[in-house]
């Protein structure tokens, strides 16, 4: 049987029970696995996907080194005084407008910087790797060079075993493809009319690592902010993604549907795809405008001969 998120904790998946017709039309039965959970039984409205994406960001704390001069030059680890880790991170169910934050507490954060180089963040890694487990799709920004890499180091570092497979969607890849002058997700936001990050300095980095429960929770905030940022880009700048995961894969109709966005209100263009061989129908998603094509060719007759 298929699996969802819990519509309650967000933080396991659920079995899938079967199918109930109501008044309210088509419901979804399920239980949730998290014995914790106050919602035992429920009920939700079924949705065209059954894609679990998540949204997530992290805030990290800079290493401490020893250097010879205020430039840039090689650090090498004998040089190294206390690594980095996690303060906080938040993500954030596509189809939810909960935000889900953890932080260290102001005595994890003082124990990360206790000079035993001994970092205690692994409760708020742990609560980090269950929300991956359980997403389809993952969606950050700069992620694949920075908060990927980062939590699998402290996943491997706790003995946590790997993730499950999901697709990843990064941001900063996709902006490639869009003439902006700095590609920041502040500068970008703003540039598309939005409100962009919360203004920070390195004060905030500072009085986290000593533990200031005032700035902790700012950063929290900060960090979410990011998350809710993130997840207006990706869907204003979905409908370009010709890469992006097939949300054909998990329709639970089985019906012709974007594969961006999973409508199915689909309009076929007068415009043909051409490729060296052969000739397609286009189609454009009347709810978020992207471009597919169909997979069977139009033309009866095949080119022989190519350049």
């Amino acid at each position: 049987m298929p699996v969802i998120a819990c519509p309650s904790c967000k933080k396991t998946i659920t079995n899938i029970r079967g199918y109930e017709n109501t008044k309210e039309g088509r419901k979804i039965k399920g239980q949730c696995l998290n014995p914790k959970c106050k919602t035992n039984y429920f009920r939700v409205p079924e949705t065209r996907t059954m894609a679990r994406i998540l949204h997530f960001d992290i805030e990290t704390a800079p290493m401490e080194v020893y250097a010879f001069s205020n430039k840039t030059e090689f650090i090498s680890a004998p040089m190294l005084k206390r690594d980095w880790y996690v303060i906080c991170w938040s993500a954030n169910w596509d189809d939810s407008e909960k935000v889900i934050s953890a932080c260290q507490t102001p005595q994890e954060a003082k124990n990360s910087n206790d000079r035993t180089n001994q970092v205690d963040d692994k409760r708020i890694v742990e609560q980090l790797w269950h929300l991956l487990d359980a997403a389809d799709i993952v969606v950050t920004k700069n992620g694949k060079t920075f908060d990927v890499p980062k939590m699998n180091e402290r996943f491997l570092c706790y003995g946590l075993p790997p993730l499950t497979q999901y697709r990843h969607v990064d941001l900063q890849i996709n902006l490639r493809n869009f003439g902006f002058s700095w590609k920041g997700l502040d500068a970008v936001r703003k540039r598309m009319g939005g409100e962009g990050k919360i203004p920070t300095d390195f004060t905030w980095w500072k009085e986290c690592m000593a533990g200031n429960p005032e700035y902790l929770k700012k950063m929290s905030l900060y960090c979410g902010k990011d998350v809710l940022e993130n997840k207006i880009l990706y869907h204003d700048i979905r409908p370009w993604d010709n890469q992006h995961p097939n949300m054909g894969v998990y329709s639970l109709t089985g019906n012709p549907c974007c594969p961006v966005c999973g409508s199915e209100d689909l309009e076929e263009l007068s415009v043909t795809y051409k490729t060296q061989t052969n000739t397609y129908p286009q189609f454009r998603c009347r709810e978020c405008g992207h471009v597919p094509r169909g997979r069977k060719t139009t033309k009866k007759t095949t080119v022989q001969l190519v350049g």
